[in-house]
């Protein structure tokens, strides 16, 4: 029973302290994440297996756009762009009792216009949902119930994001605190009021799709009670519908957010037309894509947000200080830990994409069928080597709104979004003529870029156009810094790319060989020689790309080797101590 208490009392300090040390807080968050993605995986498997690629889940998806859309905007767009930087200067220069009259400000001005929004989208709804679906010159043939049905689905999703958008300001609190902890196991449990709405309400609604949707509420209430005993334990001091409109500070949240939020609603913007785009495609696209994306996001969910998270308030402080030397280090070490964490996971998209995306979404069997699987798989393909950037540019952003300049984020989202929109359509309507998502199946013909056509491959188009646009906005945004001498030493950087290519190359040929063999001798129709044949494929290709790694010499490598084999000396001491006292 001590012990028990112990153990309690153990998890109750760690919870509540402090996470300084950036790649020990990154390394918490990882695993953290890691169960959040996993559980989010499993959510996403029960909804494959109840409704496969279909109308229906189609209009789910499309429901689900514009609530998130809003909260992104307004939220994320004051929360990311503006509140952690300031803050932290305010409470080290101006004092506690400053830095709450700010935020108290801040939070109540961004939940009032929130709260508009969402009052505005669910009037309004009525007229939105029909004009996507025209827009769309849709293929469904929806009728009016479908699309009544679409509204009131809508209209009720807008409530959770409410919630997250709450919740979301508690959380920047306590990242302002230095708590990382808390605030990422909320999206975990999130998804586990996800899965309540998968695997019991869907059930006991009879197969009907508002599971989902109730599932949703019950994930954001779990979202946002997770944070409160942290919150009360430092003597969170909100103070409802305070505002101070002549607040000085205030006034630099919103000049330095309001260019974040357009930046952001652009960025939504593109979102929404690439859902419209895939909507209007045949039947399905729109979950394949959304399916595509949520299972690429992993590892972008692992290390690039995680390590941006960990960072940002570092970068704030040390750009507060006019520490350029130590920015500039950080800057580098961030961006390699990243890259050497991401380059191995497009390598095992890009080969092992079919054995991932059927164990991930056809395990259980059910609606979610073969073509389903190659559908999802060929689009995974297109999304893999953009998943490197969509991985930096969360650091990349944060970096720039660390230094305050949140004006050339906003030029480069412009980008992305006038670039994705024109090359979603021409890259979907050229893909939309083909049945296959492979090399082999594609031909080339300008005129297909220019007109839709009926084949099933049409949403990988828009997943190319996304690794395209991330790319070119990565390139510009790192030039920009290296221009403004904001980082220094870029030739060292290209010079540790190189070798970490070389090791994804070779890593690239043993992964796709291995594969090539266990396909020979495995029957892969069979889950359980499916599932050796994508473990031991993933595995043995990984240390592959940490052994050449390490014998290149990369400062990643030794980190990682050096931490494998401490905590493997560790675990072998502790069994010869244990060993030693039971004899």
């Amino acid at each position: 029973m001590r012990t028990a208490k112990d153990l309690l009392s153990l998890v109750k300090r760690l919870l509540q302290a402090e996470q300084n040390e950036i790649v020990s807080a990154a390394g918490f968050l990882i695993v953290i994440t890691f169960a959040t993605k996993i559980l989010g995986m499993f959510f996403l498997t029960l909804v494959a297996k109840e409704f496969g690629a279909s109308t229906e889940t189609d209009l789910y998806y499309l429901a689900s756009v514009l609530p998130e859309t809003i909260t992104n905007i307004i939220l994320l767009g004051v929360i990311s762009g503006s509140i952690i930087p300031i803050f932290i200067n305010i409470r080290e220069k101006e004092g506690e009792t400053k830095f709450w009259h700010s935020f108290n400000s801040t939070l109540n001005i961004s939940m009032l216009f929130f709260g508009l929004l969402a009052f505005l989208a669910a009037i309004f709804s009525r007229q939105l949902i029909p004009l996507a679906v025209q827009m769309t010159q849709n293929t469904h043939n929806l009728s009016d119930m479908q699309i009544n049905e679409v509204v009131w689905m809508m209209r009720i999703l807008l409530i959770p994001q409410i919630i997250l958008g709450l919740s979301a300001f508690f959380s920047t609190w306590l990242n302002i605190y230095h708590r990382f902890i808390i605030p990422q196991l909320a999206p975990l449990f999130y998804n586990i009021g996800k899965l309540i709405g998968v695997a019991i309400l869907v059930p006991l609604m009879g197969g009907s799709i508002w599971g989902l949707v109730w599932g949703s509420i019950i994930g954001a209430v779990l979202h946002i009670l997770i944070q409160i005993p942290l919150l009360r334990h430092l003597n969170f001091n909100f103070k409802v519908l305070f505002i101070d409109i002549y607040d000085k500070n205030l006034k630099r949240v919103l000049k330095l957010g309001l260019p974040r939020v357009f930046s952001l609603g652009m960025e939504q913007i593109a979102l929404i037309v690439d859902s419209l785009i895939a909507l209007g495609l045949t039947a399905g696209s729109l979950t394949a894509y959304q399916l595509a994306v949520r299972l690429i996001s992993l590892p972008m969910g692992l290390f690039g947000t995680n390590f941006a998270i960990a960072s940002y308030p570092s970068f704030a402080k040390l750009h507060a200080t006019e520490q350029k030397v130590k920015f500039s280090e950080l800057f580098f070490k961030i961006m390699n830990q990243i890259i050497y964490l991401t380059l191995p996971m497009a390598v095992i998209f890009i080969v092992m994409r079919v054995p991932i995306v059927r164990l991930v979404y056809g395990i259980f069997g059910g609606n979610f069928d073969w073509d389903d699987t190659l559908l999802v798989a060929g689009i995974v393909l297109f999304f893999s080597w953009g998943l490197i950037f969509e991985g930096l540019r969360t650091t990349m952003f944060r970096v720039y709104f660390a230094i305050h300049n949140s004006i050339i984020p906003l030029f480069a989202s412009i980008f992305v979004v006038i670039g994705g929109i024109i090359t979603g359509i021409l890259f979907s309507n050229y893909f939309s003529h083909f049945n296959q998502i492979s090399l082999q199946a594609l031909e080339f013909n300008p005129n297909y870029f220019l007109s839709k056509g009926d084949g099933v491959a049409g949403a990988a188009g828009l997943a190319l156009s996304s690794s395209l646009v991330f790319t070119l906005e990565f390139i510009f945004l790192f030039t920009i810094l290296y221009k403004k001498k904001v980082i220094f030493g870029v030739r060292k950087f290209l010079k540790s790319l190189l070798y970490k290519l070389i090791a994804a190359m070779i890593m690239f040929v043993a992964c796709f060989l291995m594969a090539k063999l266990w396909e020979e001798i495995l029957n892969t129709t069979k889950t359980l020689q499916l599932i050796f044949l994508s473990i031991s494929t993933i595995i043995s290709s990984f240390m592959i790309y940490i052994w050449t790694s390490y014998m290149l010499r990369l400062e990643e490598a030794d980190l990682l080797v050096n931490l494998l084999f401490s905590n493997l000396e560790k675990l072998v001491n502790r069994l010869k101590k244990k060993n030693v006292q039971e004899g």
